[in-house]
């Protein structure tokens, strides 16, 4: 079994804990107003988390790929002249 995320009661408000697999609280979210808003919200970091990646956000940000140049037009026609001369 992975972790869970709760959804708990705090005074009037309530938050979500994520907890690892021992129960041990790895995150607590800030005060929700609702419970359905903490319910959708710890539903939305499951889903984040289930397809997420390990990104180092320590390093800088690698410069912007630069979209991809359009295809040029077909070249125009050679002119035969010029390739019917050898080279000397």
């Amino acid at each position: 079994m992975a972790g869970k995320i709760e959804v708990r009661a705090s005074g009037a408000k309530f938050r979500f804990v994520v907890l690892n697999r021992s129960g041990e609280k790895l995150l607590q979210s800030a005060p929700f107003d609702d419970k359905p808003s903490a319910k959708r919200a710890a539903s939305s970091l499951q889903k984040a988390l289930s397809g997420a990646e390990i990104v180092d956000a320590t390093k800088p940000a690698a410069p912007a790929k630069p979209a991809a140049p359009a295809k040029p037009a077909a070249p125009a026609a050679k002119s035969t002249a010029r390739s019917s001369r050898a080279k000397r």
